[in-house]
């Protein structure tokens, strides 16, 4: 499962919209209080955040997430428009998306960070002799 925090719900319906398409699971969190809640339920395969919120910011999310996890179990990607928020990957974070972004730009790093979706094998009929 993919969690995309943002307090833009548009935003977010949109981009999670995008990766149902290409074949992810998505879950939305619309703060990062309310992701840190989600969290401690059932940890995501990636974490896709907006840098600017009303409770904290994606940076301070990246944070906290070190301090509980000191290694975080699954990659990063924070996203913004305002370049003030640029802070160089490996400062808590794997990647950035400066937006507007394309779908494909999104997809491409979804793909790069947590690879390529999880299908379910198909089992071959079983036949009764």
């Amino acid at each position: 499962m993919i969690l995309i925090v943002d307090d833009d719900t548009d935003l977010a319906e949109t981009c999670a919209m995008m990766l149902r398409i290409s074949g992810y699971e998505v879950a939305l969190a619309n703060g990062c209080k309310s992701a840190m809640e989600m969290m401690h339920v059932r940890l995501p395969h990636m974490l896709i955040s907006d840098c600017c919120m009303p409770d904290m910011t994606g940076l301070q999310l990246c944070d906290y997430l070190h301090e509980v996890h000191q290694v975080v179990p699954f990659p990063i990607l924070l996203m913004s428009g305002s370049p003030q928020h640029l802070a160089a990957p490996g400062q808590g974070y794997d990647s950035f998306l400066r937006k507007p972004f394309l779908a494909e730009a999104l997809v491409a790093q979804v793909r790069l960070l947590a690879g390529a979706p999880r299908t379910l094998p198909v089992q071959a009929p079983t036949t009764r002799h």
